[in-house]
């Protein structure tokens, strides 16, 4: 098992955007915290999520990412994979997830899957 470190901005409709971050050990789900507080995405309920780009590190595949509700279902589930700057649209990006709005609740967690 190896540990990769995966970023996420998370763009809000009326915040700036949140670097949310998290060294995922391979295999396992891991939820990712705000960068400037250590705060889960709960913490700014009330905010409605618009978009989100996520990075894993070189060589590791994201397998998904998801904001599971305060009652521990999956609000959203998007499939990641490896990020090949030379054949996407975004770059450097492993998932790029735009127009979409998700009310931000107290509990919710932005949970990443990762593998090598």
């Amino acid at each position: 098992m190896t540990d990769t470190v995966v970023l996420a901005w998370v763009h809000f409709n009326s915040a700036p955007p949140e670097l949310y971050l998290a060294t995922a050990t391979d295999g396992s789900e891991k939820e990712l915290v705000s960068q400037a507080a250590s705060a889960s995405l709960g913490d700014v309920a009330g905010q409605v999520v618009n978009a989100i780009s996520l990075q894993a590190g070189d060589g590791s595949i994201l397998d998904y990412v998801q904001i599971t509700g305060s009652d521990g279902a999956q609000v959203i589930n998007v499939k990641g994979g490896e990020r090949n700057p030379a054949q996407t649209a975004f770059g450097n990006k492993n998932i790029c997830i735009q127009n979409i709005a998700i009310p931000v609740v107290r509990g919710m967690t932005l949970v990443v899957k990762t593998t090598d």
